[in-house]
């Protein structure tokens, strides 16, 4: 597998790697849920959470494999991600559930969250011009 991600400009690599890193934190918690809970990680809730919590096992790691290989893709499933799942755990934003010892964890997915949503159209301009210039220079 190539990892394009070696190849791109240092600021995108800069931004990119906080994306892994919450990324990679997502992953984690979620085998560690699943570890010690099994596939029904909270039976006070509706199975089709449930089933999302579970597919973000899965859904985060794939978010780290699209980051080293490919920007537009690893954008649009970051997006997706943490968009859907700010507003699950928050129950559409009505923040519903909070009073409980883990906010902190809801508080953490909201700022990366907003973190994604602040720097994906940097990127995007950043990657955008880089090929542009790129292709400039082969055609001189």
């Amino acid at each position: 597998m190539k990892i394009a991600f070696l190849e791109y400009p240092k600021t995108i690599k800069i931004l990119l790697a906080i994306y892994v890193l919450g990324f990679a934190i997502g992953t984690t918690t979620h085998v560690l849920d699943l570890l010690n809970h099994g596939l029904i990680l909270n039976k006070n809730v509706p199975t089709w959470k449930n089933i999302y919590w579970v597919s973000l096992t899965f859904l985060d790691f794939l978010a780290i494999i699209l980051i080293l290989k490919s920007i537009v893709p690893a954008l649009v499933i970051s997006n997706l991600i943490i968009v859907s799942d700010v507003l699950i755990n928050t129950n559409g934003l009505t923040f519903e559930r909070f009073g409980n010892s883990d906010d902190y964890k809801i508080v953490l997915q909201i700022i990366f969250g907003l973190y994604i949503l602040s720097t994906t159209p940097i990127i995007l301009r950043l990657h955008t011009m880089g090929r542009k210039s790129h292709s400039t220079q082969h055609q001189v």
